[in-house]
């Protein structure tokens, strides 16, 4: 119903979805972008994606709202948290010596398969969970553990 009311574009639907999914969501973009300023800067790029494209998410493949607005969270997090001149996304992995791929390479196994399926693949949770055959709890430990190595990978390496 709520996905309905999106599309209709009905603004106490928006606020809804901001209330239930922005504290969450603020969480983790801040561990990437730990300037308030810039963080703050994402939230809105993030909401304002959501409402103009709810219409996708259907066919996005993503069984919840969380999950899809977190993808797109944690993309625009990664390139906020790169510098202008980097390079991004599969740029990176084409590149032998990118940072992404850097990264990716220091990661205990566990997490480097989690992580590859997730940022590079653009899996969901619940998809990485049933082709690991392990807890859906497990893959977003794994993540988080993930998330935390790349925010220090990112200070070591930019300050």
């Amino acid at each position: 119903m709520l996905i309905e009311q999106l599309v209709m574009g009905k603004p106490a639907a928006k606020e809804l979805l901001y209330d239930r999914y922005a504290g969450a969501i603020y969480t983790m973009v801040l561990q990437l972008v730990p300037i308030r300023e810039r963080a703050d800067d994402v939230m809105v790029r993030v909401f304002t994606w959501s409402f103009q494209h709810i219409g996708t998410f259907q066919t996005s493949g993503y069984k919840t709202l969380f999950a899809w607005l977190m993808r797109k969270a944690r993309e625009l997090a990664i390139k906020e948290a790169l510098p202008e001149t980097a390079l991004t996304g599969s740029e990176l992995m084409k590149q032998e010596e990118g940072m992404l791929q850097r990264f990716y390479l220091i990661l205990p196994a566990d997490q480097q398969q989690v992580f590859r399926l997730s940022y590079f693949k653009g899996l969901s949770i619940t998809t990485i969970a049933r082709l690991l055959a392990l807890p859906e709890q497990q893959i977003n430990n794994i993540l988080g553990d993930s998330m935390k190595s790349f925010r220090q990978f990112l200070k070591d390496t930019w300050n």
